[in-house]
Formats: C-alpha cells, sequence, structure tokens
C-alpha cells in the first residue's frame, strides 16, 4: 500500500529569512565554520597581492614600504609611490571582487545552497526595493550633506573638482563599489545571521552577534585611529542593526543592499578626508570631521528612511519578525 502521507518540517523562526537558511542546503558547523575560513584567506591572500604591487612601485621610488609609519603615507597619498588614487581604489575593490567570488563558490560547492537563499526569503531578487532603496537614501544622504555644508559647518569644505580625475573615479565606483557592498551585506546580514540563528535558536541574538561584528570589522579604518574606537564602534554597530532590522523586517536584504550601495557609493563621489578609509578625487574634501555632528544628522536620515520605507511596505509583527 502506498504510504501518502508527508512528513512535517517545523521551521525554527517566525522570519521567512531565517527560515530560508534552514531549509537550504548543509548547515553543519563544519561547513560554515570552512566557508568562513575559505572567505576569510581569500581576503587575506589578494592582501598579498596588493602587498607586492606596493614593494613593486616603492623599489621604483626607493621608498622603505616595510616601514609601517611609510606605508600609512602611502595608502593617504598614493602618488608618493607614482600612482594616482583612481588607481589605489580600484587596487583596493579588487580585493572585494576576489574575496566575494570565493564566498560565492564556498555556498555553492560547500554548503549545496542556492546563492539566493542568503540574499532573500523569496525567488528571486526584488530589484524594484533595491532601487528604491538606493534612491531614497541618496536623497537622504545629499541632505545630510548639504545640511553640514551649507548650516553647520560650511567653512570645513573645500572644492576638490578636477574632471579628469572625476570621471575615471564615476567609473570606477559604479562598477566596484557595488560588489563590495554587496559582499559585506550578504556576508553579514545574510550568511552570518542566518548561521548564528540557527546556532543560538535566536533570531535576535543574530542580529546584535552579526551587528557588532560588523562594527569590529571597521575598527580597521583611518577614522577609527583618529577619533577613537567608543566614537566609531557605536556608529558602525547602530548602522549594522538598522540595516540588519531592515533585513528581517524586510525578509531579505533588497532594502540594505540599495542603502548601503548608495551611502558608500556617494561616500566615494562626494566627499573625501585625509581619515577615509577609500581616498578618492571626490568632489569636495573635508578638513575638520565631527563624529558627533554626523552621527546626529545620520540617526535623523535613519529614522526618516524607515518611516519611508513604513510608509511603503507596511511592516508587520515587527518584534515577532526578528524570533
Amino acid at each position: 500500500m502506498e504510504d501518502n502521507s508527508k512528513q512535517e518540517i517545523h521551521l525554527p523562526f517566525n522570519n521567512i529569512f531565517l527560515n530560508a537558511g534552514f531549509i537550504n542546503g548543509d548547515n553543519s558547523p563544519s561547513k560554515y565554520a570552512l566557508t568562513i575560513i575559505v572567505t576569510i584567506l581569500s581576503y587575506f591572500t589578494y592582501q598579498i597581492f596588493i602587498g607586492f604591487v606596493f614593494v613593486y612601485y616603492a623599489q621604483q621610488q626607493s621608498i622603505n614600504i616595510y616601514d609601517a609609519q611609510k606605508l600609512s603615507e602611502v595608502l593617504q597619498n598614493p602618488s608618493i609611490l607614482g600612482i594616482s588614487k583612481n588607481f589605489l581604489i580600484t587596487l583596493l575593490l579588487g580585493m572585494f571582487v576576489f574575496t566575494f567570488l570565493t564566498f560565492y563558490i564556498a555556498i555553492k560547492k560547500i554548503h549545496q545552497k542556492p546563492f539566493i537563499s542568503v540574499i532573500t526569503a523569496f525567488p528571486k531578487v526584488r530589484w524594484n526595493r533595491v532601487f528604491f532603496a538606493f534612491i531614497v537614501w541618496s536623497i537622504i544622504f545629499v541632505l545630510m550633506f548639504l545640511a553640514d555644508f551649507i548650516f553647520i559647518s560650511p567653512e570645513n569644505y573645500t572644492l576638490n573638482f578636477q574632471w579628469e580625475k572625476f570621471l575615471p573615479l564615476l567609473f570606477i565606483s559604479i562598477l566596484l563599489l557595488p560588489i563590495q557592498t554587496s559582499f559585506e551585506e550578504i556576508f553579514f546580514r545574510g550568511y552570518l545571521m542566518q548561521g548564528i540563528a540557527l546556532a543560538t535558536k535566536n533570531g535576535i541574538i543574530a542580529l546584535i552577534t552579526t551587528s557588532l561584528l560588523f562594527g569590529l570589522a571597521h575598527m580597521s579604518n583611518p577614522e577609527v585611529e583618529k577619533f577613537g574606537v567608543l566614537s566609531m564602534l557605536p556608529f558602525y554597530t547602530l548602522f549594522g542593526l538598522f540595516l540588519g532590522l531592515l533585513a528581517l523586517w524586510n525578509s531579505g536584504l533588497e532594502l540594505s543592499l540599495g542603502i548601503h550601495a548608495a551611502n558608500n557609493l556617494l561616500s566615494a563621489l562626494l566627499i573625501t578626508s585625509e581619515n577615509s578609509v577609500l581616498q578618492t578625487d571626490a568632489i569636495f574634501s573635508i578638513k575638520n570631521e565631527n563624529p558627533s555632528v554626523d552621527f546626529m544628522l545620520w540617526l535623523i536620515g535613519a529614522v526618516i528612511t524607515f518611516i519611508i520605507f513604513q510608509y511603503k511596505y507596511k511592516f508587520k509583527n515587527h518584534f515577532q519578525n526578528l524570533k
């Protein structure tokens, strides 16, 4: 007699995006450990390649690149080595292209997961949400910039615009920066958040943990040395928390992908400073940054952005969807 009974699957979470990590692929701890190790190794392997490039150009200029202070000077002013800022940013962003490719292969081959499952709970990426979030955050970002430029500290800004340098930067940024931001979103807010949720059986712990890890991952940025860990870690962690909340309420990374891409793209094109992690030939350079003012403007922007998304997408069960 044929058995038509179906085995019931008990989903561990209220959130369908977290459940997408549960129902797809091999989620054993060893698979997560191996994928994380392979991804991190690829990140540092590319840095070795960057090191060889720096050594080559340093030898041409008779510069001791092994001196930490001199290396820092090179990152702030690549012309010391006879290379342009556009070449340097291409080199640095190439690191994320290489790492993203390795990560993609690991998800497919080690976890046997469809890659879409670490991006969204839906069969396809909802590109309309990505683009809407990109437009919303772009407008918010420009308004925050104008508020500081016109009303708060106009004396801090210097026009830095040069067509011959800006146009290559525009092309490089449009081509490579979305890959960098997408990797960070998919790795932290997608892969790790699903994995930690499975390990702890708790979405809130996964949200907080990945937000903190996101903050810690940015602690090597130059602005941290300038303003201190106690100033910058809370900001990056809260930014990660904001993007993580949107990912859970949206049941996918589409809104977070759009915001992160807009934020980094405009940061590279509009404003540069000696403390910027990516030194670019942006339109404006700023002399004295104020982390407190930047944080307050960001917080206002984040609240406005959430209100817009809430109105448009009608998120429900906010707390329940975190578990």
